[in-house]
């Protein structure tokens, strides 16, 4: 493919240099670079790529993009090849992969989904609840890409894949003769312009609360990224037979915020609200049970003021997820398809086959004679959610016991607030790693010691620190007894942990499930007579 045909969606470049070479690859890692490649030279949060242009020029690159001028790169003696200077090299990347892939979005009815918490719960239902309207649907999620019934990892932590993949995700979509595409995209995937060319005609947040502010700084700032994906919808290109929509939840502490970036938006842009008690899309005479969780869900007349098509404004909805902040990721999944126009008995009827996301309050059995739990609650605000979720599935007499670390290198703050969290919201708390990285395990623990001893707690009677996470939930499963409830928080689907700079392989549920048969082993069959 020429360059020209690459470059003509980036109306800010200025070229330098004559020429439209034929472009065999795209890459911003310099160490991918063979001759035909075009290389763009990104400012990373540890490198500066444009300190490789020489190297890529050097083998073989035939033309670069960057945001420095040529002659500030240090890198060009002249304009021996072509130099397309842009305003963010991030954004071009992304455009630059949509081209070379032919703009898949734009043939696909692409949904994003944002949040803090419940983002790939509540893309894979959206996903699910088309699925069982007919619809062939790609998703991608910090879990796992679900591709033409293809599933393929995304990674080792959570985050949205870079640019490249991510149009080569949905170029992949198309192929397979998908009809809609659903994306998680993170605030990192946001405010590094990952998502940028994927032409979002469905919006959602699910919710925005205290997380990754190591990276974003303010809560504020936080916001604005997961903004970001709003702006996008506004600017996307009109596909036939689809009206854009926002989806807010009318109860979150980021729906002014979003809200007022809607109305600077494209004026036909359809907004649905939903909520417990808010919004046009509610859940009524809620119900929470060991196994399901049932609920009225409420359209509301507001519903035809959007010019939504339904066959009804109630339905009685029975459902396998626990937890109210699980009913929200339900509403705002309804909300989505029935945008889409699923009908209400479709949707209920995906609700309820929807067994969940792995990692996500995800029951292991072993024989045991008390609940064990894994989630990925990895926040202050997730790990409340969580405990109080599952208090209700304690017994009389039982307690609930909760095993979690913080991360290394990450937002400090959070630390204390967790173990305050656990302090004062579990009977017993063992504090251990969550991929501590360059930092002191022991450092970390201390911290979230603190606020386990602030909320009352007493070390070695009510909590613990265990450094190793394999020993600290075999721990706990030493501790639990008939009727208790041990949920280990933070670590979820993911398949590493991270100690240094080398990710470990780690599978949660594999762990835990080892704990249990050392502390509970399963009786013996009896013997035949």
């Amino acid at each position: 493919m020429r360059l020209s045909q690459l470059t003509f969606l980036l109306t800010d470049s200025v070229q330098y240099g004559l020429g439209d070479p034929d472009i065999t690859s795209i890459t911003a890692d310099s160490r991918q670079v063979r001759p035909g490649t075009l290389f763009v030279a990104i400012f990373g949060l540890r490198v500066d790529g444009h300190e490789f242009i020489g190297q890529a020029a050097a083998q073989g690159a035939a033309a670069i993009v960057g945001e420095l001028p040529p002659t500030e790169s240090g890198a060009l003696s002249g304009a021996e090849i072509p130099y397309l200077q842009v305003a963010n090299s991030r954004s071009a990347l992304a455009w630059l992969a949509a081209a070379w892939h032919d703009f898949p979005a734009r043939k696909l009815t692409v949904i994003g989904v944002t949040g803090t918490d419940g983002k790939t719960t509540t893309g894979t239902l959206i996903a699910h609840i088309l699925r069982g309207a007919g619809r062939k649907v790609g998703l991608v999620t910090t879990v796992q890409a679900d591709i033409g019934g293809h599933t393929l990892d995304t990674g080792l932590h959570v985050t949205t894949p870079d640019a490249l993949d991510t149009q080569h995700y949905l170029a992949e979509m198309v192929k397979a003769g998908c009809e809609v595409a659903v994306l998680e995209s993170t605030s990192h995937g946001l405010h590094q312009r990952r998502v940028d060319a994927c032409e979002f005609d469905l919006a959602i947040v699910t919710n925005i609360t205290h997380e990754h502010l190591d990276y974003h700084g303010t809560w504020d700032n936080y916001a604005a990224a997961k903004g970001i994906l709003f702006q996008h919808l506004s600017a996307a290109v009109e596909k036939m037979g689809t009206t854009k929509t926002a989806v807010l939840n009318a109860e979150d502490a980021s729906f002014p915020l979003l809200d007022a970036i809607l109305s600077q938006g494209r004026s036909s842009l359809r907004r649905l609200t939903y909520g417990l008690q808010n919004g046009a899309v509610q859940a009524a005479d809620i119900t929470h049970a060991p196994d399901c969780t049932t609920f009225t869900l409420d359209l509301g007349h507001s519903i035809y003021d959007l010019g939504l098509a339904v066959d009804g404004l109630q339905t009685q909805i029975t459902t396998r997820l626990i937890g109210d902040f699980n009913i929200y990721n339900i509403l705002a999944a309804a909300c989505s398809t029935l945008a889409l126009g699923v009908p209400l008995d479709v949707l209920r009827v995906a609700i309820a086959s929807f067994d969940g996301v792995v990692g996500r309050m995800e029951r292991l059995d072993e024989g045991q004679p008390f609940l064990a739990i894994v989630d990925f609650a990895h926040s202050p605000v997730s790990l409340q959610r969580a405990l109080e979720t599952v208090r209700p599935l304690v017994a009389p007499e039982g307690r609930l016991i909760a095993v979690f670390g913080s991360a290394g290198q990450r937002d400090r703050a959070k630390r204390y607030l967790m173990g305050h969290i656990g302090g004062r919201l579990a009977d017993l708390t063992v504090i251990t790693a969550e991929d501590p990285r360059t930092e002191a395990i022991a450092d970390i623990s201390a911290e979230i010691a603190c606020g386990c001893q602030d909320a009352g707690g007493q070390e070695g009677e009510t909590y613990w620190r265990v450094d190793d996470r394999a020993a600290a939930l075999a721990f706990a499963c030493r501790l639990a007894r008939t009727g208790d409830v041990v949920i280990a928080c933070g670590k979820g689907h993911e398949r590493s942990m991270c100690f240094g700079a080398t990710e470990t392989p780690w599978n949660e549920q594999e762990a835990m499930r080892a704990a249990l048969r050392a502390a509970w082993p399963k009786p013996a069959a009896p013997s035949a007579a």
